[in-house]
């Protein structure tokens, strides 16, 4: 499936569309997973988390899964705060408040 969308991202076509890729019970759980994303607020992931876990009965793989999710959200954040770091370096700032690194594990 992967290389599928990958073949998809790659081809000349303006709209990638993932519908096709999946049947419609794996699309009934991809839209699952785009909800539960879409729960988990970067700026308050406490309560994202807690809402999915009253919305939904994960098992302990797809728990995994959600905390794998905010680990990445964590590292986008702290990549953005390397750029604004570098930027504000660029341009003769003194300094700039650290990023914390490890928040999530």
């Amino acid at each position: 499936m992967l290389k599928e969308f990958v073949s998809l991202v790659d081809s000349k076509d303006d709209i990638v569309d993932v519908a096709n890729l999946f049947s419609k019970a794996e699309l009934k759980k991809w839209e699952k997973w785009i909800e539960i994303f879409e729960s988990i607020r970067i700026d308050n992931v406490a309560v994202g988390l807690k809402q999915v876990s009253e919305t939904y009965k994960l098992n302990k793989t797809e728990e995994v899964t959600v905390l794998a999710y905010v680990k990445f959200l964590e590292l986008m954040i702290n990549s953005v705060g390397r750029m604004e770091n570098e930027m504000k370096e660029g341009v003769g700032k003194e300094t700039v408040s650290p990023v914390n690194e490890v928040m999530y594990g």
